[in-house]
């Protein structure tokens, strides 16, 4: 029995990844290679790391359980605010406005947690639905609705530079703080926290651990990597767009179902949101190859996150079928 939980957890983990491989093989063929055109690649890893970024802070609320609506208007706050203190305040030092972009976004998203914990608000999606709605006019408010243009090198450096004139940095920059990640939530004690309280939230609290200190961070962290995620937009564009990411949230929440994390909490994994960072991506980029019109595009997105959405319901069924029938054999050989 543990043998076959076990390849069925394997075959649960590789699922994301030979789905992404046979979208891959389907838009090669489909292009007539021209997919897997050398510089075709290197423009995907030059999209990819903006939703992969997103999607890991995304990730460490959707574990607790949550939903973060307000990612996509976290990432213009951010940019903006760096790109108002350049503008109006005439300050060109990177260091300076990299760290009001990082620190706004993590503010903002430490809001969310406060607003949920301290407000006691009934529901995630109340909170950072109404944050969305406010960091994006605050967006609009501060820039007057345009787009601020001509950052320093410094801030435009992991956004536009690349490895041997075609590896994107952004991408390097994005593998090193997924392993960061990863080390993060598998082996430290508040990363198995996160993971205990997407599990059972009152026998989290039961235990000793503090919950409300648990939600507070894992939006922080959705806060600050979508400012991550907000740097290396600005080095892509060379400017701070209040309308930027207008669809940033639900890419990261996409990224992450179709990457194996449960709306129910406690499962999931930072490879898996990679892979799902990638699909998104990959579908994006095949799209435009087969010159198929935005308005298109937003449907099939919206299909897959549907699908992904379905999927991750068929997993908590069958879940739910094996702890009964566990619970079932179990009462039988008692």
């Amino acid at each position: 029995m543990k043998e076959k939980n076990g390849i069925k957890s394997i075959i649960g983990k590789m699922g994301p990844l030979v789905a992404l491989i046979v979208v891959v093989i389907g838009l090669a063929i489909a292009t007539g290679g021209k997919f897997v055109a050398v510089n075709n690649l290197m423009n995907i890893l030059r999209q990819t790391p903006i939703i992969a970024l997103m999607a890991v802070g995304m990730l460490c609320v959707i574990l607790l359980g949550g939903i973060d609506l307000s990612a996509g208007s976290l990432l213009a706050i951010a940019i903006c605010c760096s790109g108002v203190v350049m503008k109006k305040f005439g300050i060109n030092n990177s260091f300076v406005l990299f760290i009001v972009c990082i620190g706004i976004g993590t503010l903002g998203g430490a809001v969310n947690g406060i607003l949920l914990t301290k407000l006691k608000l009934p529901h995630p999606f109340i909170a950072t639905l109404g944050m969305k709605n406010i960091c994006r006019g605050l967006a609009l408010l501060i820039t007057g609705a345009t787009a601020i243009a001509g950052f320093p090198k410094g801030m435009t450096f992991v956004g536009t530079t690349n490895i041997g004139g075609k590896f994107p940095i952004s991408f390097v920059v994005t593998v090193l703080l997924f392993v960061v990640m990863h080390i993060f939530l598998t082996y430290t004690g508040l990363g198995r926290k996160i993971y205990s309280f997407g599990g059972n939230k009152e026998a989290a609290r039961l235990a000793g651990i503090n919950t409300d200190n648990v939600q507070i961070f894992c939006y922080a962290a959705s806060g600050f990597f979508c400012a991550v995620a907000g740097v290396v937009y600005i080095g892509r564009l060379n400017s701070a767009v209040p309308l930027a990411s207008l669809e940033g949230d639900l890419d990261a929440i996409a990224s992450c179902i179709i990457g194996g994390a449960s709306f129910a909490g406690g499962k999931g994994n930072v490879w898996g949101t990679l892979v799902g960072a990638f699909m998104i991506a990959v579908i994006r980029n095949g799209c435009d190859l087969l010159g198929v019109s935005s308005d298109l595009q937003q449907i099939v997105i919206g299909a897959v996150i549907i699908v992904a959405v379905y999927i991750d319901v068929l997993r908590g069924q069958m879940d739910a079928k094996a702890k009964r029938l566990a619970i079932a054999k179990s009462l039988e050989t008692a």
